[in-house]
């Protein structure tokens, strides 16, 4: 007789890759972006990978919320960006919303989207680079341009839309500017088949760290959005039993990241689950002991 599939927690992981002692799967009070603290009035925000999934329901929903002046769409799907307009005006109707159907790998395009924003609704103070490819494909049995390709729209993409970002607001901008990484899980952990996307998003991690020290007066943070029900997510097999966060989880963190004084976490990883106020309360630990940063970990010096 058959033995009963055991049926893996789904909160097993979130667990243990919990920071804090309590844990969140959707939003909550303390990330409500509809809450005073958290506004995001008179702010030019852009979204990449905006036509669907969490840039979609999540982030650029959230934003909208959050009352953002405007809201500027990027994502190659002229028809599905026309949906997230929908979306965001249903939302609030008072926030502007700019769309520019360009793929993150075209470097005069998007340096255009840049330049059309600051004519048309003023120079942005956030931008959340969220546009994504992956496959999945053993090493030794993958065909080297669909692996490689994931390289250049997750690496080189955020690269081309951070410095074209980084070309209209400044390299030391006067007004509070915030930059989302969105990394995940895959970056700091090995799974077979996901070496090209888990290469990818622990270099969006890298990048990350380099952007906070560059330009110290700009919040760089490399954002896990959780495991939600994307296109990608579900591809996943091993997955599969964990997803079970929202949309919502993730922008509305997004949102928190982008208000206030979060310097304390630039350069750093940040993960939708964990408690932003256990975050806070932890600021100094974080800081004093450089913790939620990539690094080599072993006994080094002679």
């Amino acid at each position: 007789m058959a033995q009963p599939q055991t049926i893996p927690d789904p909160d097993l992981i979130t667990k243990m890759e919990c920071f804090t002692k309590k844990y969140y799967r959707d939003t909550y009070p303390s990330i409500d972006p509809t809450q005073p603290e958290l506004s995001q009035a008179g702010k030019v925000v852009i979204v990449t990978g905006a036509s669907r999934g969490i840039g979609k329901q999540g982030f650029a929903a959230s934003f909208a919320r959050a009352h953002a002046a405007a809201i500027v769409l990027i994502a190659r799907s002229t028809s599905n960006l026309a949906q997230t307009e929908d979306l965001i005006k249903r939302i609030n109707p008072h926030t502007k919303v700019l769309s520019f159907a360009v793929d993150i790998l075209d470097e005069a395009g998007i340096q255009n989207a840049m330049q059309e924003t600051v004519k048309r609704v003023g120079i942005p103070s956030v931008l959340v680079n969220n546009a994504a490819a992956m496959t999945m494909e053993n090493i030794a049995s993958s065909d080297s341009e669909s692996w490689w390709k994931i390289q250049e729209v997750n690496v080189k993409g955020t690269y081309i839309t951070t410095k074209a970002f980084l070309g209209v607001t400044g390299t030391n901008p006067t007004s509070p500017t915030t930059i989302i990484n969105v990394t995940s899980q895959a970056a700091t952990h090995v799974a077979a088949g996901l070496s090209s996307y888990s290469i990818s998003k622990l270099a969006s991690i890298k990048i990350n760290s380099h952007l906070a020290e560059e330009y110290p007066s700009i919040t760089c943070v490399a954002l896990n959005p959780g495991f939600i029900a994307t296109e990608v997510a579900t591809n996943i097999p091993i997955l599969v039993p964990f997803i079970r966060d929202t949309p919502e989880l993730a922008g509305d963190t997004a949102v928190w990241l982008s208000s206030g004084d979060r310097k304390f976490l630039s350069g750093r990883v940040m993960t939708a689950w964990w408690d932003v106020d256990e975050m806070l309360a932890r600021k100094q630990e974080i800081i004093e002991g450089n913790l939620l940063t990539p690094c080599l970990r072993g006994r080094f010096g002679i």
